[in-house]
């Protein structure tokens, strides 16, 4: 599996961690993940994965001026978005940790 898949299989638990640390709109999230050393998400599947979380309410979007631009929406997390991002990173960590004992069994 490349990288790619497996960034877009963990793109929304990668979404919400962003989110943790601030509200932000989709190209901040997206140079977040970049600046983590990630692969460039294409707006076709940021957007996408951003509006599934909406709707699930995991994070919440409210239009936002901008000085230099057009309005841009910015994303919140929610107190759901937080529970269900703690529990896709328990998840992640058990996988990891399961993956990594393969083969180092005794």
């Amino acid at each position: 599996m490349s990288t790619d898949a497996w960034q877009r299989a963990s793109l929304p638990m990668l979404i919400l961690s962003v989110l943790t640390v601030a509200p932000c709109h989709g190209y901040g999230i997206s140079q977040s993940l970049v600046s983590a050393g990630l692969q460039p998400i294409k707006g076709a599947q940021l957007y996408p994965a951003l509006v599934r979380l909406e709707n699930e309410g995991a994070i919440v979007a409210q239009w936002e001026q901008s000085e230099s631009g057009p309005a841009r929406k910015v994303y919140e997390l929610t107190a759901t978005g937080r529970a269900q991002r703690e529990a896709l990173h328990s998840q992640w960590c058990a996988f990891i940790k399961a993956a990594e004992a393969v083969g180092h069994a005794e």
